[in-house]
Order: C-alpha cells, then sequence, then structure tokens
C-alpha cells in the first residue's frame, strides 16, 4: 500500500518514540529524532511533510522551533505535544505556527487522524499556492462606480487599521455581505490574521456552542478529540457571523458574553482563554423590529454595531450592471472567444429590479453563456423567483423592496432607546451608559452619529 506521507517525530522519549513509529509505518514513512539538533538534520535532507513535535526537548522552546521551520519550510505542518496543564503553551504555539496540538496522553488512533488531516491541510495550501497567480482576486470587491455603492466603499475604507471597532453589514440576500467582510479583513494586509466565517443557518441549533466556543475531549459521547471553537481560532483576527439574527435567542446571551469579556470557554473544560477579534456581522433581516418583537437581544445589537455599513440593493445602482455582466462573462466563459451582450440584452437587465441582487444576475449571465448559439447575446432569460418558488411570497418581496430602510430603522430605534435612557438617567451618561452596556467610548461615538445632544457628564 502506497504511503501517505512523511512524518518526523521529534521526542525525547525513546520508548514512545519506538511505540509511535511501529504504529505509524504501515501508512507513513516515518522519521525519528530525540532531539532538535538531529530534527533540523533531518529536515534538511529528507521531504519531510508533517512534524510531531513534544513540547519538552531540552532546553529548546516549542514556539521558537515551530516559527523557525514554518519560516524555512512554509508547507511544513506540525502537530503539537503537550501534557494537560500545557495548554496554553500549546495554543502560542498555533500561533506561532502549529496546525493543531494533542494531549498526552493519546489513542495512536487520535495521532494517525491528526496526520491525516495535517497531509490534507498541506496539499490544499501547495495547491492553493500553484492557482494563486490564477485566481488572485480583485484589489477592490465591487466593480461599478455608482454613487450608493461609492458610499459604502468609501466608509469601509476608512475602518483600515481599526480593528478594535465591531462592525455590522447590512443588506438584502446575494448583495456581498461575505465579499465586504473579506475586503475588510483583506486591506489590512496582514495574512498572518485569521479570518473565520461562522454561517449560522448553516450550523445545526444543538451543535452551536461546540463549534463556536470549542470542546474537550469528553464533554460528551461524540467528542473524541480537543476542538477549538471558531472564537478561538479567530483569535488575533477577524471572526464572520454571517446572518447573525438566525442565532437562537440562547445563544445571544452567550455571545454577547464572549464579545464582552473577550473570553471563551470550552464545552467540558473549567479553563477560561483570553481572546483578541473583531467581528463582523452581518445580516438581512431587520434586527430593530427584531428586537421590538423579543427575537433579537437590544445589547447585543449595540456590541455587534460599533460600525454599520449598509450594501445597496443592485436596483439602486443599475448604473454597474453593464461593468458586472463583462466581469461575469470574463469569469464564467470556457472559451476564449466571449460572448458578447448586445445593448438590447444590456436594456432588458438594466429594466429588470433584481431582487437576488449580484447574485441572481450571476446565475442570468452564466445562463445565457451556457445557451449561447454566437458569439452575440440579444436577448436573456430572468427567471421570475416568484414563478419558480410559491414559497417567495409578496411578504418577503416587500420586505427586499424596503431594504434600505432596514439601517434607517436601526438608526430610528438606537436613537430612542439612547434618549429614553438618558432621560431616564436626568440626562446623566455614566448611569447611561452602563445601563446601556456601552463603552465610553461606544457611547459618544453614539451620540455624535446619531445626533443626541449631550447635556450631563
Amino acid at each position: 500500500m502506497a504511503q501517505k506521507g512523511s512524518v518526523l517525530l521529534v521526542d525525547d522519549d525513546e520508548l514512545l518514540l519506538s511505540s509511535f513509529e511501529h504504529r505509524l509505518k504501515s501508512d507513513f514513512a516515518v522519521f525519528l529524532a530525540t532531539n532538535a539538533s538531529t530534527a533540523q538534520q533531518i529536515l534538511k535532507s529528507k521531504p519531510i511533510d508533517c512534524v510531531v513535535l513534544d513540547l519538552h526537548l531540552g532546553d529548546e522552546k516549542g514556539e521558537k522551533l515551530i516559527h523557525q521551520w514554518k519560516k524555512t519550510y512554509p508547507f511544513l505542518e506540525i502537530i503539537v505535544l503537550s501534557g494537560q496543564k500545557e495548554i496554553t503553551t500549546a495554543i502560542e504555539c498555533m500561533r506561532s505556527g502549529a496546525l493543531d496540538y494533542l494531549v498526552k496522553p493519546m489513542e495512536p488512533e487520535e495521532l494517525i487522524i491528526t496526520i491525516e488531516r495535517a497531509l490534507e491541510s498541506r496539499k490544499l495550501k501547495i495547491n492553493l499556492e500553484k492557482l494563486e497567480p490564477l485566481v488572485r482576486p480583485q484589489p477592490v470587491p465591487f466593480l461599478g462606480s455608482s454613487a450608493a455603492l461609492q458610499e459604502v466603499m468609501d466608509k469601509a475604507a476608512l475602518l483600515k487599521h481599526k480593528t478594535h471597532l465591531n462592525v455590522l453589514i447590512l443588506g438584502e440576500s446575494g448583495t456581498g455581505k461575505e465579499v465586504l467582510a473579506r475586503y475588510l479583513y483583506e486591506q489590512e494586509n496582514d495574512h498572518g490574521r485569521p479570518f473565520v466565517v461562522a454561517n449560522m443557518p448553516a450550523i445545526p441549533v444543538n451543535l452551536l456552542e461546540a463549534e463556536l466556543f470549542g470542546v474537550e475531549k469528553g464533554a460528551f459521547t461524540d467528542a473524541k478529540f480537543n476542538r477549538p471553537g471558531k472564537f478561538e481560532l479567530a483569535d488575533s483576527g477577524d471572526i464572520f457571523l454571517d446572518e447573525i439574527g438566525d442565532l437562537p435567542l440562547e445563544m445571544q446571551s452567550k455571545i454577547l458574553r464572549v464579545l464582552q469579556e473577550k473570553q471563551v470557554q470550552r464545552l467540558g473544560s473549567n479553563k477560561i482563554q483570553n481572546l483578541s477579534f473583531r467581528t463582523i456581522s452581518a445580516t438581512n433581516q431587520p434586527l430593530s423590529e427584531m428586537i421590538l418583537n423579543g427575537k433579537f437581544r437590544e445589547d447585543l445589537l449595540y456590541r455587534l454595531s460599533d460600525v454599520v455599513l449598509f450594501l445597496p440593493p443592485l436596483r439602486e445602482r443599475k448604473c454597474d450592471i453593464p461593468l458586472l455582466v463583462e466581469h461575469f462573462i470574463k469569469k464564467h466563459s470556457v472559451v476564449d472567444t466571449s460572448p458578447t451582450f448586445s445593448s438590447t440584452a444590456i436594456e432588458q437587465l438594466m429594466r429588470y429590479e433584481w431582487p437576488g441582487n449580484i447574485r441572481q444576475l450571476e446565475s442570468t449571465v452564466k445562463r445565457a453563456l451556457a445557451f449561447s448559439k454566437s458569439g452575440r447575446i440579444d436577448s436573456v432569460e430572468i427567471y421570475d423567483l416568484k414563478k419558480l418558488d410559491p414559497r417567495v411570497n409578496s411578504q418577503s418581496v416587500g420586505l427586499a423592496n424596503t431594504s434600505r430602510n432596514l439601517l434607517t430603522q436601526m438608526r430610528d430605534f438606537e436613537r430612542k432607546t439612547i434618549e429614553n435612557t438618558l432621560q431616564k438617567n436626568g440626562g446623566k451618561k455614566t448611569p447611561s451608559m452602563k445601563e446601556l452596556g456601552l463603552t465610553r467610548a461606544t457611547f459618544y461615538r453614539k451620540l455624535n452619529d446619531l445626533g443626541i445632544s449631550q447635556v450631563s457628564p
């Protein structure tokens, strides 16, 4: 049977090395080292895919070795072995470049699974490196010159190097909220910072807590391994909470606590971990209405919305459609000579209201290219969502047609809430900001942004 990859085991316990070698050699090409010097020699002379490194290795510090090896061998995957009391150090090693860590003692099967995952990660990184010149993204995520688009992009650009501010992105489905979130991350120009996506509707409700906060081995029946949650993985970077409006109320309170304390505790663990991250969240739902209906926490909204960005629907930036069409033609053409859209076809696209926004436009262009019989497309088949899916009713279309009101409604709600709290506290700001759960900086920024007069300290 072909071996899956090459693994270097580094541990000063020769008995343990021998045991691991016996278990791994049928699946992997195994190399052994009892010290850092020998490990370094093997790395120089052999094509090693993965290193399993014990933290206790003489006077050598694991973080230093990992940093050195990752710098020299960028595609090398490193797994750290640690004792129960060294988890904090193991996490520091992950920040230095290690892929994962295991707590001793562990079952050989757990080590094998982790090594296989590391080898898959290595293959993926190599493939992405090869493809990167072909798929390098545009420096600006949205094509177009409309005033509506330029307004949001100007605001987004001002957020560079302001990762202490949490950002809430509002907009209809298909407007590109995740693309904007990634742009906020990319403009920091620091790819050492993680960007972690948590799509609320995609995670089963019973797994939300484990996915977001992590799990310790043995926390429940299926918890066979230690697994960091998405907040932990986003440490020193950004976490994107997509469709935050779909989050159950019970989880809202737990996420609020994480945002307030910047701390997380895995399921089944007594250890509290301090974190540093920026939250970027997005929704197409009217959060202010949800608050009034008891479906969304007001204090969580404040925590998420240091800055609010609104992505305009495509019907409010129709002048951008020709440029978007050209972009999608280049993206999806499978022949060297791409078809063109005639002025008649472009006019047809410009007349449509696009309830599915850019996502729907892209699908329409892809379909037109697929059925094109010549070098010019004179008419386009646009699917009517209401006819295709009876579940899309007038109420949902009405919500889409008034999406810009989401931002206005939220600002009105914020203004009334803050004004009522100030009035309740006799205009005094200190008790008001405490009651609202806002920091002083956020409180004063909202007073200024919402045009609320400042009376008492």
